[in-house]
């Protein structure tokens, strides 16, 4: 299990950096641009997904086809938006404001899968609004662009984690994962056409590497799955906001005040005792393979949501 575990950290680390290189790229592409020169990569290298029996009309063959497209078009709106958010938002900020999701999991979860809720998730509920509120603080300084954006972000996320949920394992897993590379590239190819630039050399270089930390964090949170449980994977992308703070400080000499580290931890906090319970009515166990190499038949079928894009899942 500590093996999967640090695989998640390493996997949730490489999302963080590669939303830094997003911030870095700054406003000078169009985000749906950079969105999909990021997902270009990954998808040409979706195949090292594929398990005994998958074919490439996999991506194409679903058995619930309409779930499966209400989470494709949330998987594809989550990245651009994420890249809104974080190229125009405190990068702590963006994290805390995109981490209400798993708030909006809950919310779907009792308005769509009629699921009961206690008060104590009630209580996590509303308390994760109030850190956003605390940390966007409405009506005491100017809510931009990227502030919608980023709740576009965590509501798009949370769709993609219940209708997931819904789909349960009737999907392959490499259908699940290489859908999402392809529903995101093929989308933002779309809306990139009227803003279109060609990219510069650092341009490039700082695309480049967003897809790469996009396709390495994926390999990674995908290992996570074979060696940890759901929950411990999981837990682990809090972490995020840790690389998030010391990355805005370090490179974008962004420091949040007491009043929005305040707001972070209440949002993470509520997200963590919520993401706890959940996986508590939701157990997800992973026997832990042998110690050797993990083959392609040793990894689960279904692995937890791709993280931000959930995700830059993200």
């Amino acid at each position: 299990m500590m093996k999967g575990i640090l695989f998640a950290f390493l996997a949730f680390a490489f999302f963080a950096w590669g939303d830094a290189l997003v911030k870095a790229i700054g406003h000078g592409l169009d985000p749906f641009e950079v969105t999909f020169f990021a997902y270009i990569l990954p998808l040409l290298l979706s195949p090292v997904f594929m398990t005994k029996g998958d074919r490439i009309g996999d991506l194409l063959r679903w058995n619930r086809p309409w779930l499966m497209t209400v989470r494709l078009i949330f998987v594809a709106a989550s990245t651009p938006l994420s890249v809104m958010s974080f190229r125009s938002l405190p990068f702590a900020e963006a994290f805390a404001m995109i981490f209400l999701m798993p708030s909006l999991v809950t919310l779907l979860s009792i308005l769509v899968l009629k699921e009961p809720v206690r008060w104590r998730r009630r209580l996590a509920i509303g308390a994760a609004f109030i850190g956003v509120l605390i940390v966007a603080r409405p009506g005491f300084r100017e809510l931009l662009p990227g502030h919608f954006a980023a709740l576009g972000c965590a509501l798009s996320s949370a769709v993609v984690v219940v209708t997931g949920r819904m789909i349960g394992h009737s999907e392959k897993r490499f259908t699940l994962i290489g859908t999402v590379f392809l529903s995101t590239a093929l989308a933002s190819g779309l809306l990139m056409i009227p803003g279109f630039e060609w990219p510069t050399r650092d341009q490039w270089i700082l695309t480049i590497g967003f897809a790469t930390t996009t396709f390495a964090a994926q390999a990674l949170f995908t290992l996570a799955a074979a060696y940890a449980p759901a929950d411990r994977v999981g837990a682990a992308q809090y972490s995020q906001i840790l690389w998030a703070l010391a990355i805005g400080a370090i490179f974008f000499d962004e420091w949040p005040d007491l009043l929005s580290l305040l707001g972070i931890v209440i949002v993470v906090g509520s997200g963590l005792f919520i993401f706890a319970r959940e996986h508590a009515r939701h157990p997800d166990p992973v026997p832990e393979p042998p110690e050797d190499e993990v083959s392609s038949e040793s990894l689960p079928e279904r692995p937890p949501e791709p993280g931000f894009p959930p995700p830059a899942q993200r």
